[in-house]
């Protein structure tokens, strides 16, 4: 059942029935007609949505344990790997680790697509094939929109027209200086790469 849930809900959130968070009624409508036909049993509306609930919470325990230092990702087996030591000291203190440590994520990148981050639609939309789900890159460059300067717009200025007007701009120039920073970098990196390459005899 979890495999044909998350099956369906991943297709439909690719076709774009995942506009806001939330999939779309005839989404919910297809898994609940597919699990009622496949397994003879009687499900709804209600049973879907509460495990997709399910499903998110498990997700934040994956997310949460990923981002804690100690353990490890094979990208591989889809699967959270510590050593013996912390894999105690993790299950003592958070019973809830316990399914997702050194063992394989069973269904990972289907999970992904319905309760990870929120794709693009539309002609952003990339195919199953095509996403990178793999979030280890330790070293990436955060493009994350929001500040202070942004929270102060939206707090002081009324929601007309000219508050949307400005909080894009104070958006814009926030993605501006962070591009421009990530420039800067690239350039020192090119500045030693030609350097480097100018210092080696033949």
């Amino acid at each position: 059942m979890e495999h044909v849930f998350l099956e369906i809900l991943a297709e439909e959130a690719q076709k774009g029935n995942k506009p806001f968070k939330t999939f779309k009624t005839v989404s919910i409508k297809r898994v609940v007609e597919a699990i009622s036909e496949r397994f003879l049993v009687q499900c709804d509306a209600k049973h879907v949505e509460n495990h997709l609930r399910t499903v998110k919470d498990q997700w934040q325990i994956i997310c949460k344990i990923r981002g804690e230092s100690g353990f490890g990702w094979d990208d591989n087996m889809k699967m959270i790997t510590c050593d013996r030591a912390t894999y105690d000291a993790a299950v003592m203190a958070h019973k809830k680790y316990e399914p997702f440590l050194n063992k394989s994520i069973d269904h990972y990148d289907e999970m992904a697509l319905v309760v990870g981050k929120d794709m693009a639609t539309g002609s952003f939309a990339g195919t199953f094939a095509d996403i990178d789900l793999d979030d280890g890159n330790q070293d990436s460059v955060p493009l994350d929109c929001y500040n202070e300067e942004d929270e102060e717009v939206r707090t002081n200025v009324s929601s007309s027209g000219t508050s949307k007007r400005k909080r894009k701009n104070v958006q814009e120039s926030v993605v501006d200086e962070q591009v421009k920073f990530v420039g800067e970098q690239l350039g020192k990196i090119a500045n030693a790469l030609e350097q480097y390459t100018a210092d080696k005899t033949p």
